[in-house]
């Protein structure tokens, strides 16, 4: 269980967050490396528009062709090619037949290209026309019936010139085909003329000879007669069978309960005789009187008896009813079988008869269809071939020019606006993506996200740069100036130490880092004088027994006694402190360096001196040794309630302090968080980023007069 488990919320809540930056951080990771965008970026601006230069320039010009949606009509008759002009594989036929070889040799020989000087001029006309063939292109436009010549070349006149002569070249060819197709047309019909003529002639003589034969002047009219005689016969059958099967279908089924002897009174219900269904009502009605008495009196009764007499007689009436009924049925079936039989002899003799007439008109109507085929194959032949010939002397444009090509007045390409809008865009490119690879390729420490997401520790506090030039200035500065960015800095460390009730309860913090150089006597330090500026007794020990830096931070002599002494025994920790150094703040100094540092911090009067200032004092900082290369913080860790890890803006590898917190942690100490030390508020990458919150404290301390510093007691 870890002795301060908000810190453990804190650090799975950095380990949580996204291992690439947010937008606040890459545009400072933008401003920071823009030197190298900015080179990157001129760079390849440079480079497109130098390719764009050095290039030949080439001019396009663009003749348009119309293929026309439909046909002109001039005349009010069909032309000989009948041209869906409408489809598109009609469309696509013109933009295909344009890619031939034939046009482009037509339009480069009506247009004199093969002894054109600077077209090609040293090549052979086959060569010329493989060139040629390399510097046109053909393009549909969408959603229309347009077709756009392309032509480019180093001369604007040469690529005008020759997208006119490929437009007209093919509209010549074009109209050379349909006209040949017409002529031919016209011949192949002038012989189909005379074939139809002789074949009509032969046809009316033999018409007429079989005329004279059958005695006849027109079958078409007997005809007539037989088939309407026919119909109405056939008409008449088909309503007697319809009647017929209706009556034999009513006749059957009574006959079948009747043969099963089923009673009369159900019977009835099929019969449908209205005299039959009154007197069946009529009885039944009866029976129910009959059934009702007999419940109520005796056979003697008077009323009873009267009641089954009339029951007898509606029986009587009922069965002679039932009689007549089956007989009418029977007969009326009979009846309509017999008219059917009239009716089918009628229509087979009137058959025969049309058959005898059929006979006849069967070579009747051949000859007289083959008449009439060829007298209208005839007519229309001489008329198409009319208007075909008509057709040779109209020609009509189905493709046209719809807009002739110019000399272009500025070069197609290379373009150096697109050259330098391709430079513009590939050099933002280029020199961002520069910038975010060395910043990922740069493991040094720059922004507290990266410290929180690369190493689980919340930052406590951003301590700026100081510019004092000797080391006193630098430790003190917090004592010496207490107004200003530095001195608000250590407030927030010290404020964001108080700030949880279970810190208040950890007086020893150790302070170290990955390595040396990284601030940790200035910060240890200035955050004691800030912790007794407080009003709490604060004690500072300086642990570093291998590079002692406190000594020359509070002025004192370089062998001034101090911990290693008190370590060895040579006297008591409490004679060798420096008192009040600043108010509530007292100094035990590292004292004169020993052989072995490690062991003598393992020494069990380091544990009886930290137990003894823990009663002394409230709070005690630890100014240790960095974490990697020696032993010395590791041997401190199970003596301290803490460890604040301090980190230099720009020097600490972000793969050294991990490796360093990896053994703090191994000894079971809490990390309580890191300080990011050293942070140059004036630089343009940072000044945002990091004074964006504290921009209005700063200028409330600066316009208050400076309180002199208190007198440091020797």
């Amino acid at each position: 269980m870890q002795k301060y488990p908000y810190l453990a919320d804190v650090a799975d809540n950095a380990n949580e967050t996204s291992r690439f930056p947010d937008w606040r951080e890459a545009v400072a990771i933008l401003v920071e490396r823009a030197w190298l965008g900015g080179l990157i970026f001129a760079v390849i601006l440079l480079f497109f528009i130098f390719q764009a230069k050095r290039q030949t320039p080439y001019y396009r010009s663009t003749a348009t062709l119309m293929v026309e949606a439909q046909v002109p009509r001039i005349l009010n008759y069909q032309d000989v090619l009948a041209i869906n002009t409408r489809s598109l594989e009609y469309f696509n036929t013109h933009i295909t037949a344009l890619h031939s070889r034939k046009v482009l040799e037509a339009a480069l020989e009506q247009g004199g290209f093969f002894d054109r000087p600077g077209f090609f001029s040293n090549l052979p006309r086959q060569a010329v026309v493989d060139a040629a063939s390399g510097l046109v292109e053909i393009a549909p436009i969408e959603r229309s019936r347009l077709i756009n010549i392309k032509v480019e070349h180093s001369v604007p006149e040469i690529a005008s010139d020759l997208a006119n002569a490929i437009a007209k070249a093919y509209i010549q060819q074009d109209l050379d085909s349909r006209m040949q197709t017409t002529i031919e047309a016209v011949e192949w019909l002038r012989e189909r003329s005379e074939e139809y003529r002789e074949r009509l002639e032969k046809g009316l003589l033999e018409l007429q000879a079989y005329r004279e034969q059958t005695g006849s002047v027109s079958l078409e009219n007997d005809q007539n007669i037989v088939i309407e005689k026919l119909k109405a016969l056939n008409s008449a059958l088909t309503m007697a069978q319809t009647e017929r099967i209706q009556a034999e279908t009513q006749w059957h089924a009574v006959k079948s309960q009747m043969d099963k002897k089923v009673e009369p009174a159900k019977i009835a219900t099929v019969l449908h005789d209205e005299s039959l269904v009154l007197v069946s009502q009529k009885l039944q009605e009866q029976q129910r009187v009959v059934a009702a008495l007999q419940q109520r009196y005796r056979e003697q009764h008077p009323e009873l008896q009267q009641a089954l007499e009339l029951e007898q007689k509606l029986e009587g009436q009922f069965t002679q009813a039932y009689s007549n009924a089956i007989y009418a049925l029977k007969n009326n079936y009979q009846t309509l079988v017999q008219r059917e039989q009239n009716l089918r002899a009628a229509l087979a003799a009137q058959e025969k008869e049309s058959f005898e007439l059929d006979r006849k008109l069967v070579r009747y109507n051949e000859l007289k269809r083959n008449v009439e085929a060829d007298q209208e194959i005839h007519q229309a032949v001489i008329a198409r071939m009319k208007e075909t010939s008509i057709s040779e002397s109209l020609p009509v444009d189905i493709i046209r020019l719809a807009e002739e090509a110019r000399p272009a007045k500025a070069p197609f390409r290379p373009q150096v606006r697109q050259a330098i809008f391709r430079g513009i865009v590939f050099g933002l490119i280029g020199g961002v993506g520069a910038i975010f690879l060395l910043y990922y390729a740069d493991h040094r420490f720059r922004r507290n996200e990266e410290v929180e997401r690369l190493l689980g520790l919340p930052v406590l506090a951003t301590i700026p740069l100081i510019r004092d030039k000797t080391v006193e200035e630098r430790g003190m500065v917090a004592h010496l100036k207490q107004t200003g960015e530095v001195a608000e800095a250590f407030r927030t460390l010290r404020a964001s130490l108080l700030l949880q009730d279970e810190l208040k309860q950890a007086p020893v913090l150790m302070f170290t880092s990955a390595g040396p150089g990284e601030g940790k006597s200035l910060t240890s330090t200035n955050l004691a004088i800030t912790l007794a500026q407080d009003g709490r007794r604060t004690l500072l020990i300086g642990a570093d027994l291998r590079r002692p830096l406190l000594a020359r931070i509070v002025g004192s002599s370089r062998g001034a006694l101090g911990l290693a002494d008190a370590l060895r025994g040579d006297c008591v920790w409490t004679d060798v402190l420096l008192k009040q150094v600043a108010p509530n703040l007292d100094v035990l100094l590292s004292g004169r360096i020993p052989t072995h540092p490690a062991e003598l911090l393992g020494n069990p009067r380091m544990v009886e001196i930290l137990n003894e200032a823990r009663q002394t004092y409230q709070h005690v900082l630890l100014d240790a040794p960095p974490v990697l290369g020696i032993s010395d913080a590791l041997v401190l860790l199970p003596h301290v309630d803490g460890v604040l890890f301090v980190v230099r803006y720009g020097v600490t590898h972000s793969l050294g302090a991990s490796h360093a917190l990896r053994r703090i942690q191994s000894g079971g100490t809490t990390c309580l968080g890191a300080i990011m030390n050293g942070v140059n508020l004036q630089s343009l990458a940072t000044y945002y980023y990091y004074r964006r919150y504290g921009g209005y404290a700063y200028q409330q301390y600066q316009s208050q007069p400076a309180e002199p510093p208190a007198p440091v007691a020797e």
